[in-house]
């Protein structure tokens, strides 16, 4: 049969009727074929794909274009725009957005068309009633950015969420992309704190990612991560600005409160926080108010005074009142602009408003309940159905509330998708308390207080178990669309709970393990009865580790947990149960237990158990003492990782395992493993991707050990640029800590301790214990650089470390606190102390198999005989460390003068005799590396690698949403900086300096 409907391919209409006359789109004639009466679709096709558009009205103002594609057996569809719209750009921009859809289901993500709305303020729609535009608010909230914190409280009704709309949208307007402005919807499911930390995260990133799939999430994937771990990890991300989180009422997680409060007592400078509530949040305000640092909008502020009154029933409610009248409405509802803007329904169409006015009596929510009883009796009877059917989803979008009214479940006819957005339009058009959210009338939410007196209306007018039958079909509807979370929570609202169950069981190791939302499904499975009694065997692992690692039961409680569910002697259960004792044994920091335990796990868990062999394989290997055992656990977490397509933690994986690489003497394998992550990477998330921060971070540490600096300070720049980007802190930390010591070697010292002073600001606020040690390693090292002993002692003594004592208590466990003091004493002529602190460590380091702890524990005591006078000892001593390997380097330079006359004696002797030449020549000054980088800021590295990538000045501005005249200056400085005059001049000088 031949075709019937006109098609689009490569940008020409070719019309079934005459192919011989290709019409060109955005032509004069394409236009005129769009807005003909007799034209109603065409299938459009690029490399993209392909989609059906059909012109359909919607009632609201004219004929829109949607375009439709299915797939999988779905129907995925979006809104393309008006005749006037349909440009090829945007019919190119609609077939790769509708392609996106398929990428996400290949890729195991949720497509969530609903996501958005989360993320965006409320559209404000020309129907909306009460859009009176509350100038003075306006100003004071414009006002309020010079202060940290604004706080917008009030009752339900006062207008918050739509003040701080318009608000948002001018801001938007006035400062378009040089200011970024993120706003959170939040709901009751957000009391879960990585959920939480999670959507702060992604809506401060969100600007500056081209969907919300390629959206970093690092905070949902760090169970470890503490609560002042997240909160640093947002400050020091680059995209701040301010953030808007509307109904924070709704959250009453005290660790969430904490967090809040941690956040507004470390906020950067440059990011401005305001909090929409019905009740003023349990922060500790007081500081705030007595330094002017909080500006606050209460009830008073946002009732309306009389002329607003006046002015609102005069312009924008349509009604006319006698002064007299305005004076009783304002005296009754005390200026609060819900209860006005249901009377203005109210009175609509009244002769006499005096009869209405005349009848209500109480407060508030007597008033509102009052009006709203007047303004749903004068509906027909099918928009009543639908506002008590549909009062049961927070969110409507045509398709659903057409299951919702349909008695034929979930096969419906498209008929009634229509009507449903008819029946929306028509209810907006009304305004009758129903909110839009997007612009194209695809999804809608209503009012807080007219949602809750539809519930209450139902609840005492319906049939026995409606509202189930409601909520099932609800339930249904999501489940289908694959959100099955949402479906979850909808059975478990209509206790439908035997199909609640199959969902949790579903999707609860991806919940645990790759997500790490433990609060969330904790609260799933606390809401089926019996969950302690043993009701449900299938989920009480799942119970057991939400509990322990939600927080929320004492460990005796979750030990009593576990030892029920080994009782049962099920044989299915031995992994989770020893990987559960191993975790428990690790809050308790009992290593051995943890060793036993995990060994047993991995022995006993499945294969198809990867998500939980690869976090316990990851665990283990940081507690073994002997390097081989930390290579084989690491080497396992990485071949799982990649094995499941988890690029983080195979980024983490691989970073440890050339780590210990290193650590080993090992360090070609150690690139060659990083170098593989870095491809990895890219191959899954293009170049430069967040994830791989920590990747960079590991080339950095290896290329300095190996002397390469130039190639080690741009790594460790991309990777603190990243770190921030993605929230990596670990990243960030090292990439500080590593620039330390770049700069100190090259005598920039200021340089030098900025970076450290950074790190530690970063640690000391994400309370990341771990980091103090290496703090105070290169604190002791950049201070003996300027023969400053004192600080070099001061620096010890912030980890507990006497250097004036020689009465020590450390063990040779503690590896780098031994040598840090070994130096300390070697500077300060305690030669014997230090060949008696270092022994037993040599000793340790050559059981458990580590090379490079051994040479650098080797070569410090090879100064100390030295200076003792002891020549021949300190050589063989030399000669030793020097045995076995040719690649460290640093290892050596940093040790300074005394170890290259050391090794300048040693060089008479014939072993390692080319190893000695090669360290000797590395200790003089290299002329390229003076000339080097020449001071380049992190930015204007980031402006240059663009540049060599061939991008206009433009295009690098729009990349890092930063001015065009800014990126003209970081040319300009860069140019000035490599002594070059043009753009490609600087690429190849660059390239000759090892900069790129």
């Amino acid at each position: 049969m031949a075709r019937t409907t006109p098609r689009v391919e490569q940008n020409k209409l070719v019309l079934p009727v005459d192919k011989s006359m290709p019409v060109t789109v955005g032509s004069r004639q394409w236009y005129a074929w769009l807005a003909d009466e007799e034209t109603g679709s065409f299938f459009f096709e690029d490399e993209a794909g392909s989609f059906t558009a059909r012109k359909e009205r919607r009632k609201r103002g004219g004929w829109y274009w949607i375009a439709y594609r299915s797939r999988g057996g779905k129907l995925h569809k979006t809104y393309i725009g008006r005749s006037e719209d349909m440009t090829s750009e945007r019919l190119n921009q609609v077939t790769r957005h509708l392609a996106s859809y398929q990428r996400e289901e290949a890729d195991g993500v949720r497509a969530q068309p609903l996501l958005n709305v989360k993320f965006t303020p409320p559209a404000l729609s020309p129907y909306q009633g009460d859009l009176l535009e509350r100038v003075i608010l306006l100003e004071r909230l414009n006002a309020s950015l010079r202060a940290k914190l604004t706080l917008v409280t009030a009752p339900a009704g006062f207008g918050k969420t739509t003040l701080l709309d318009m608000w948002y949208e001018a801001y938007r307007q006035r400062y378009s992309k040089r200011r970024d402005i993120a706003w959170i919807s939040l709901d009751e499911r957000d009391n879960d704190p990585i959920r939480f930390w999670s959507a702060i995260w992604r809506a401060l990133q969100r600007e500056h990612s081209g969907s919300m799939r390629d959206l970093p999430s690092p905070i949902a994937s760090l169970p470890q991560m503490t609560l002042e771990t997240m909160v640093a990890a947002l400050m020091n991300a680059r995209q701040r600005g301010v953030l808007i989180l509307d109904d924070y009422h709704l959250i009453s997680n005290i660790q969430i409160h904490q967090g809040m409060q941690l956040l507004l007592d470390n906020l950067p400078p440059d990011m401005h926080l305001i909090i929409a509530s019905r009740s003023e949040p349990p922060l500790t305000l007081g500081k705030f108010r007595m330094y002017g640092e909080l500006v606050e909008l209460r009830t008073e502020d946002l009732k309306l005074n009389l002329d607003e009154l006046e002015q609102f029933f005069r312009e924008i409610g349509g009604v006319p009142l006698t002064t007299d009248e305005c004076a009783l409405l304002h005296e009754r509802t005390e200026g609060w602009i819900a209860g006005l803007r249901l009377a203005t329904l109210a009175l609509r169409g009244r002769r006499e408003p005096t009869e209405v006015l005349a009848g209500f009596r109480g407060g508030q929510r007597d008033l509102f309940a009052y009006f709203a009883e007047e303004v749903f009796a004068c509906q027909s009877a099918e928009i009543q159905r639908f506002l008590l059917y549909t009062s049961v989803l927070p969110l409507l979008t045509p398709e659903l509330c057409s299951v919702i009214l349909s008695d034929d479940d979930i096969d419906i006819q498209k008929s009634h998708e229509e009507k449903a957005w008819e029946q929306l339009a028509s209810i907006e058009r009304a305004g009758l308390f129903v909110v839009p959210l997007d612009d194209q009338g695809q999804c809608y939410r209503y009012h807080a207080l007219f949602g809750e007196f539809l519930q209450a209306k139902l609840v005492r007018e319906s049939q026995p178990g409606l509202i189930e039958r409601l909520r099932i079909r609800a339930a249904a509807w999501y489940e289908q669309q694959g959100m099955v979370e949402e479906a979850i929570e909808y059975y478990l609202s209509a206790r439908e709970l035997q199909r609640a169950v199959l969902l949790i069981e579903r999707i609860g190791e991806d919940v645990l393990w790759k997500r790490s939302e433990y609060k969330r499904l904790l609260t799933w499975l606390q809401q089926l009865p019996g969950m302690d009694d043993g009701q449900h065997p299938n989920l009480e692992a799942h119970y057991a580790w939400a509990l322990l690692m939600s927080g929320q039961r004492d460990l005796k409680d979750v030990e009593a947990l576990v030892t029920t569910i080994e009782e049962r002697g099920e044989e299915e259960y031995r992994g989770d149960i020893a990987a559960l004792r191993a975790r428990i044994a690790a809050f308790n920091n009992d290593v051995p237990t943890v060793i036993e335990y995990s060994h047993q796990a991995l022995q006993t868990l499945p294969a198809s158990r990867a998500l939980l062999r690869a976090d316990i394989a990851f665990g283990l290997s940081g507690t073994m003492r002997d390097l081989d055992d930390s290579y084989r656990m690491f080497a396992e977490s990485l071949h799982i990782s990649q094995a499941l397509g988890s690029l983080r933690p195979a980024m983490f994986s691989g970073r440890y395992l050339a780590a210990t690489c290193i650590d080993q003497g090992r360090l070609a394998e150690a690139d060659a493993i990083l170098q593989q992550a870095l491809s990895t990477a890219e191959l899954r998330a293009g170049s430069r991707a967040p994830v791989s921060a920590i990747v960079h971070i590991g080339l950095a540490e290896l290329l300095y050990e190996k002397n390469d600096l130039v190639a080690s300070l741009r790594h460790a720049l991309v990777g603190v640029e990243l770190g921030e980007r993605s929230g990596e802190i670990k990243a960030v930390l090292g990439g500080c800590y590593i620039q330390a010591r770049i700069f100190a070697v090259r005598g920039e010292f200021e340089r030098a301790w900025r970076e450290l002073w950074k790190g530690e600001r970063i640690s000391a606020i994400g309370k990341v214990l771990w980091s103090q040690l290496i703090f105070a390693e290169i604190a002791v090292d950049l201070s003996l650089l300027q023969q400053d002993l004192d600080g070099a002692k001061r620096a010890l003594g912030k980890i507990g470390i006497n250097a004036s004592s020689m009465i020590q208590r450390l063990t040779s466990s503690q590896h780098q606190e031994c040598l840090t003091l070994a130096k300390v004493w070697l500077a300060e002529g305690k030669y014997r102390a230090v060949v008696a602190l270092l022994s037993p460590l040599i000793k340790v380091a050559l059981e458990e198999k580590r090379k490079k702890l051994v040479v650098q524990a080797r070569a410090i005591q090879a100064l100390a005989f030295a200076e003792l006078g002891e020549r021949e000892r300190a050589l063989n001593l030399l000669g030793e460390a020097l045995t076995g390997t040719e690649e460290y380097t640093r290892l050596f330079l940093d040790l300074g003068e005394p170890m290259r006359a050391l090794l300048a004696q040693h060089g008479h002797k014939r072993e390692a005799r080319h190893y000695v030449s090669r360290l000797l020549a590395a200790f003089e000054p290299n002329e390229d590396e003076k000339k080097d980088v020449s001071g380049l800021s992190e930015r204007e590295y980031e402006v240059l690698h663009l540049v060599a990538l061939g991008m206009s000045n433009q295009e690098i501005a729009e990349s890092l949403v930063i001015a065009l005249s800014t990126v003209k200056a970081h040319v300009r400085h860069i140019c000035q900086k490599l002594d070059v005059q043009k753009r490609i001049q600087a690429v190849g000088k660059a390239r000759e300096l090892g900069l790129l």
